[in-house]
């Protein structure tokens, strides 16, 4: 019997939702217009993003499906879960507004350095430089190697 605060309904029905975000990843991404003359085209990290997305939801619902262990029963986050779940999810929509004029690398490095302060407890210096290392990957990798289009913010001025 599945009970609506129970793990495995849960892995169920999250693993549902990411198969289908997958799917529409995927199919988004078929309607990228590719250019002959680019090393990369735009619509391949999508459809790697889409397809893992995809195959990882659908991996998490079959082992929730077959699984025959003791009910967990998940509890529900007190008023201080709460809360962190809306600073997190605060947090991701003040990065999805200041991506463009920040860019990529810097917008996500302030938005993991925070998180990981916020989260993790850590020492700001430490949250502050894997923040730094996070827009400096992005930076060299994806911008730099795989000349991919994310906005670049102050760094291409």
């Amino acid at each position: 019997m599945l009970h609506m605060k129970s793990r495995r309904f849960g892995d169920m029905a999250s693993g549902v939702f990411l198969v289908l975000l997958g799917l529409v990843v995927v199919v988004a991404a078929f309607r990228i217009k590719g250019a002959p003359d680019v090393r990369m085209q735009p619509r391949t990290l999508p459809l790697i993003l889409g397809w893992i997305v995809g195959v990882a939801g659908a991996a998490l619902a079959f082992r929730a499906w077959f699984y025959r262990g003791p009910v967990r029963i998940v509890p529900w986050p007190d008023r201080v879960g709460t809360l962190r779940v809306g600073v997190t999810l605060a947090a991701l929509v003040v990065f999805l507004f200041f991506v463009e004029p920040l860019g990529m690398p810097l917008g996500s490095g302030l938005l993991v350095g925070f998180l990981v302060w916020y989260l993790g407890g850590y020492r700001p210096i430490y949250a502050g430089l894997l923040g730094l290392a996070t827009g400096g990957t992005i930076y060299v990798v994806f911008i730099r190697l795989l000349s991919l289009s994310f906005p670049i913010g102050p760094l291409g001025r």
